[in-house]
């Protein structure tokens, strides 16, 4: 089995508000380091990506945080920005967190929207 291990950052950032109005609007369970606190889980994205890469989502061992398989390597010059390298995602736009998921075998769902609730019981 694996499960889903985010490292992430506190400090404001554009890519982490998308991550965290994902998260928002779906159920899934997973583990989330804070790279601006703790200094292992930013040595070990640098390593990653050679940047402070975030949100890198890693697919993990059920008992680990690492990836259950080393992820492809990035291309030459390629920033790790939206690719997906198997086992690991890293600043993917909303429309590709879906498919990384499913592909992983991580469980998640959509929640309904709050919104169309409430119209459907205005207009009983």
């Amino acid at each position: 089995m694996s499960r889903l291990v985010v490292y992430g950052r506190s400090n404001p950032c554009p890519d982490m508000f998308r991550w965290h109005r994902w998260v928002t609007e779906h159920t899934i369970d997973f583990v989330e380091f804070d790279i601006d606190s703790d200094d292992e889980a930013y040595r070990k994205v640098i390593a990653w990506t050679g940047h402070e890469s975030v949100p890198t989502l890693v697919i993990a061992p059920d008992d680990g945080f690492e990836p259950v398989e080393p992820p492809t390597a990035l291309p030459a010059g390629r920033s790790p920005r939206g690719f997906d390298r198997g086992t690991m995602l890293t600043e993917p736009n909303p429309g590709q967190v879906a498919s990384f998921l499913e592909r992983n075998g991580i469980a998640f769902a959509r929640l309904e929207a709050q919104g169309a609730n409430e119209a459907d019981r205005r207009s009983r």
